[in-house]
């Protein structure tokens, strides 16, 4: 950062280097598909060397950037062999995955017309609840705002009254423009969802009320449910607490629940992942339209161009396994990070914004990425399987295992790019591209590296 900052080229010009090497790695591999993408970028890499400004030369690097992710674009579409997808996959996850480690002390970027993140207070919050129940000594005891998450505010919160009273946990949107639109990211979305799971049975949060007006709370749109029982017991990757020996049985039974859930056509046409036909669909036509949408949904969105993300969605979409059956319910985001466990059991599963419908597949795959080292697996499937959950064999679980990692470096860089861009101001994101990002990019490769015959 202080290199830049004082106009020095050398670091950026190393980037330029490094990315010059992965594009000629990839060349040979590339045949007659892509020529003209491929001049592009190279006459890109030319003009850097006579760029001496550090603003021309910061431009030209993203202009390259966009011009290597288009590159693999087109080799997307083109008839190449699986081992061509495969070398390009590797070439360029490879660079880019060094690249943005390199990066740690990247500059802070612009945060002017940012999404202002609202400040919850108990003050604020006693005269909404106040008002909305029309109870003039209702008081909220205590309010505690809580850390972690990209893309909404999470307040645990305490009441006194007649209307209410016990322990309640607040969800918010961050802003306007702060949530991916698709899945169920924004809470107007989530909501039902999460209300659905819940009347069935199914240990979802127990959602009250939905407000998208909140007139004394500016800001972005909130549900207000009460808080469950049970502790987190880590992160997206891996468990910071010993896990309970019966931790594995009481998850695969709530898994195998969730996947056998009668339709919920209730729902509607909710979002492009939750519509009334595709509780019909064919599973593999359905697993197809999902991650090809993901990815439409990346290119079309703001994003930082990503030469290894577009190269590891070509080999994903030519890679779509056969599968038989219907979509189920899923809730796309299962992990320590988002399920409580009391007494040895799961007490709530959290956080529905990822929740689609697809192959319960896709749902052990990214649990064994998630949770799978902290678990007896094979115990874990013979109960999931015991309880009622389809059979999946270890091709299918491998190929969603990279879609986990994928999915989520999908999700990472578009909150880092709408950060850059001056949309929200949430300082966690700075760490996305060069922390998460990477890892994420090497756990699709090294997977796709072993992907069986």
């Amino acid at each position: 950062m202080q290199a830049r900052q004082s106009g020095d080229t050398t670091a950026l010009r190393a980037q330029f280097a490094g990315l010059e090497a992965a594009v000629e790695a990839a060349a040979p591999h590339l045949g007659t598909h892509a020529a003209p993408e491929l001049h592009a970028v190279r006459a890109l890499i030319a003009t850097a060397d006579e760029e001496t400004g550090l603003g021309a030369l910061e431009a030209l690097w993203r202009e390259a950037l966009a011009a290597t992710e288009a590159l693999v674009a087109a080799l997307n579409s083109a008839p190449v062999s699986p081992a061509t997808r495969q070398q390009a996959t590797r070439i360029f996850s490879a660079w880019e995955a060094g690249d943005l480690t390199r990066q740690m002390d990247a500059p802070v970027h612009k945060t002017e017309g940012a999404t202002k993140e609202v400040d919850i207070t108990a003050e604020t919050l006693t005269a909404y609840l106040r008002d909305r129940f029309n109870e003039p000594t209702l008081e909220v005891t205590s309010l505690t705002p809580l850390a972690g998450g990209f893309g909404k505010q999470t307040t645990i919160f305490a009441t006194k009254g007649q209307a209410l009273s016990g322990e309640f946990v607040m969800r918010r949107d961050l802003g306007e423009n702060a949530g991916l639109d698709n899945d169920c990211h924004l809470i107007v979305r989530e909501y039902p969802v999460i209300r659905a799971a819940f009347e069935r049975g199914f240990p979802a949060p127990d959602a009250l009320w939905l407000d998208t007006e909140h007139r004394l709370l500016p800001g972005g749109d909130f549900i207000i449910m009460r808080k469950s029982e049970g502790v987190i017991g880590g992160n997206f990757f891996g468990a910071s607490t010993e896990i309970p020996a019966g931790l594995a049985d009481a998850l695969a039974d709530e898994m195998a629940k969730l996947h056998n859930l009668e339709p919920l056509r209730e729902l509607g046409n909710l979002t492009d992942s939750i519509q009334t036909d595709l509780w019909d669909m064919d599973l593999t036509a359905c697993i197809t339209r999902y991650i090809a949408n993901w990815y439409s949904f990346y290119l079309a969105e703001s994003h930082m161009p990503s030469p290894a993300i577009t190269a590891i969605y070509g080999w994903l979409l030519e890679n779509v396994p056969h599968r038989t059956g219907k979509p189920s319910l899923l809730h796309g985001d299962i992990g320590f990070h988002n399920f409580l466990f009391h007494e040895g059991k799961m007490s709530c599963l959290l956080d529905w914004e990822f929740a689609h419908l697809g192959d319960p597949a896709e749902e052990l795959g990214y649990v064994k990425v998630t949770v799978g080292a902290s678990l007896d697996w094979e115990r874990f499937m013979a109960r999931y399987h015991a309880a009622g959950g389809r059979e999946v064999d270890a091709k299918t679980l491998h190929y969603f295992q990279i879609w986990a990692f994928m999915r989520n470096a999908t999700a990472a860089n578009i909150f880092a790019s709408r950060f850059n861009d001056g949309l929200v101001n949430d300082l966690k994101l700075t760490v996305l591209p060069y922390l998460h990002i990477p890892n994420f990019i090497r756990g699709a490769q090294a997977l796709i590296d072993t992907y069986p015959a």
